[in-house]
């Protein structure tokens, strides 16, 4: 199973709104929000809450904030993936279900599991495109690659459930290195053109169209977080041992 999932960071209304017209989501997205969006008022993807948990700051308000925003959703994720027992205790507390917080990069065959403090499920994440922008910084001299197509092909019909994590903001201006970003982040918040920011190579958001093709034509649709996870638990239920 593939689930495409999307952080909200940077985005408001407007672009969002014109992010879900110009990119056509194969099945079910989990989109983990920053804030409330009028968006997404007619579809049927899955809302989960993003909380900023900053070094120093209330991360009870924070937590409990969010938390009214997004009264029935069961699932979670924080900024920069911040996470530990006692926040999966809070989580369980609180009637979440899973987090989407543990990278697995490239990891193919990843399965949910239940964490031990409390009853909150991780979802891990199979692919972030912060991650793999970012090769070209820590992985200096690395074989590997940004955008390595390989990364389709071997979740595409795999075993156990394959987390994709994209930003909308990327995805809308190609992003294909972190200096491009920085370059191009207050215009986007600007509200100027994306025709006129949009990086014209092989980026971020061709790499998502590549995978959203490559799963049409597989008959593999995304789907959302918590519907694979009760799959999962009721496949697993029935199995032997």
């Amino acid at each position: 199973m593939i689930c495409l999932t999307f952080d909200t960071d940077h985005m408001d209304d407007a672009r969002l709104t014109e992010f879900l017209a110009a990119h056509k989501i194969p099945g079910k997205a989990t989109f983990f929000c920053t804030r409330q969006f009028a968006a997404f008022g007619g579809t049927n993807h899955e809302m989960a809450p993003h909380p900023l948990l900053e070094a120093g700051a209330d991360w009870t308000a924070e937590l409990q904030t969010m938390r009214r925003m997004f009264p029935v959703a069961t699932g979670w994720r924080s900024h920069s993936c911040v996470f530990s027992h006692l926040l999966a205790r809070w989580l369980g507390e609180n009637g979440y279900c899973y987090a989407s917080t543990e990278e697995r990069f490239g990891q193919v065959g990843i399965r949910p599991t239940r964490h031990p403090m409390g009853t909150v499920w991780q979802l891990p994440i199979y692919y972030m495109d912060t991650f793999d922008i970012s090769r070209q910084v820590f992985w200096t001299g690395s074989e590997n690659q940004p955008f390595d197509k390989k990364l389709i092909s071997r979740a595409i019909g795999a075993e156990g459930i394959h987390v994709f994590d994209f930003h909308p903001v990327h995805v809308m201006l190609n992003t294909p290195h972190p200096e491009f970003y920085l370059s191009a982040r207050e215009r986007f918040r600007a509200r100027e053109a994306i025709q006129q920011l949009r990086y014209q190579g092989y980026g971020v958001g061709t790499f998502l169209q590549e995978l959203c093709d490559q799963m049409l034509a597989a008959g593999a649709p995304s789907l959302g977080i918590a519907e694979a996870l009760a799959k999962y638990i009721n496949s697993s239920a029935h199995s032997p041992g």
